[in-house]
């Protein structure tokens, strides 16, 4: 009888704390789910997929096959919003490139492709004309690309980039691709620091389809910043543009080569 009672006792008890337990977890911060790290890691015989559509920063629609125009490229993924660190790498690429000897728009094409599908044109033009200059050989046969966030992602995972939205910007591995006539990936270079004969082999043996055999190791990430996204450093860049890129690239330069001799 006692033991009954008892029982009796510790449901009711059970059934009247149950809201309370309720009411307790419910107020509870959730756990935040934990973004993918940006990171890079392709796997053998990794391709981007031509027949992506996108559009070129004059807005001409086309596939990124017709983007490579036939030729071997030196590919990038970047945010147009990001002069800080996108809008240097590739001013550093701009400046590597003539060091090879290699005629862009005849040997190559320099094509970049925006992480941020909510950018137009107009974003894709102005990272082009800020970091390539214009009249140029390498300014007129760049194709600066703009597409989906499909399609972004569909390149993106081709190529086992992961990029982490972050605020209004991105996390994610600065690195250059070197892509053969189809689009499959022949090398991966660091976007700040590869030299001129590094990008001439990596191109010379994506033109002869050559298997892959140049891989620069990528340690740099572009942080993506909130809204102001690095505004400060970005007028920085802005005022001193060439000299900037000369200081900074010419110091990357001598870290790697006293890595190599190490």
């Amino acid at each position: 009888m006692l033991t009954n009672r008892l029982t009796r006792r510790a449901s009711r008890t059970r059934a009247d704390d149950a809201p309370r337990v309720a009411r307790t977890f419910a107020i509870l911060p959730a756990a935040p789910l934990r973004a993918a790290e940006p990171a890079l890691a392709p796997l053998p015989g990794a391709a981007l997929p031509v027949g992506l559509a996108v559009r070129d920063q004059a807005g001409r629609a086309m596939t990124l096959g017709a983007a490579l125009g036939g030729l071997p490229a030196v590919f990038a993924f970047a945010d147009y919003d990001c002069a800080a660190l996108c809008g240097t790498a590739l001013g550093l690429a701009a400046a590597t490139l003539p060091g090879t000897g290699l005629r862009p728009g005849w040997d190559y094409r320099l094509v970049v492709l925006g992480l941020d599908a909510a950018d137009g044109p107009n974003k894709a033009r102005a990272m082009r004309r800020g970091w390539l200059g214009e009249g140029n050989a390498l300014a007129g046969s760049a194709a600066f690309l703009v597409a989906e966030a499909a399609v972004v992602a569909a390149a993106t995972r081709a190529l086992g980039y992961v990029a982490t939205r972050r605020g209004a910007g991105f996390d994610h591995p600065l690195a250059l691709f070197v892509l053969r006539r189809d689009g499959t990936l022949s090398a991966v270079l660091p976007a700040l620091g590869a030299e001129p004969e590094e990008v001439r082999a990596a191109l010379q043996a994506a033109a002869r389809s050559a298997e892959p055999g140049i891989f620069g190791r990528v340690r740099l990430f572009c942080a993506g910043a909130a809204t102001e996204r690095g505004a400060a450093l970005e007028g920085a860049l802005a005022a001193g543009g060439a000299a900037t890129l000369g200081l900074l690239g010419g110091g990357i330069l001598l870290l790697r080569r006293r890595e190599r001799r190490a």
